[in-house]
């Protein structure tokens, strides 16, 4: 059967069909952890997102003691991309993406663990 999606009049104006919609998933890309970097280098952390509506990705480290680069908790994305700019070695550790809690289902938020490696810069 082809796909299709529908709307069709309600009360309040117009629904979506079930078929619309999808449900978030998260996955990492293959090769993309751990990702290993030098001190000084701009590193992008990447977890794929799908689903209908698209899901914002909030970005936080799996130490929920650690912060992030940026100083903060978390970090949002709506690409499911955490670029870090002139990374150091304390910057090293796991890093967790998660669909936000609204997510446009009434599921458990998807998570995915993205491993980071800073090693030191050598001089040349």
């Amino acid at each position: 059967l082809p796909y299709r999606s529908s709307c069709r009049p309600d009360r309040n104006g117009i629904s979506l069909s079930a078929s619309s919609l999808l449900p978030p998933n998260l996955t990492v890309p293959r090769g993309k952890s751990p990702l290993v970097a030098r001190e000084g280098d701009t590193v992008e952390l990447e977890c794929l997102v799908s689903g209908k509506p698209k899901p914002i990705i909030l970005w936080s480290r799996a130490d929920k003691e650690v912060p992030m680069p940026d100083g903060g908790a978390q970090t949002e994305s709506y690409d499911g991309v955490l670029r870090v700019v002139n990374v150091t070695r304390d910057m090293t550790g796991t890093y967790r993406c998660q669909t936000s809690q609204y997510n446009g289902f009434n599921v458990k938020a998807r998570e995915a663990l993205v491993e980071l490696i800073v090693q030191c810069e050598y001089p040349a």
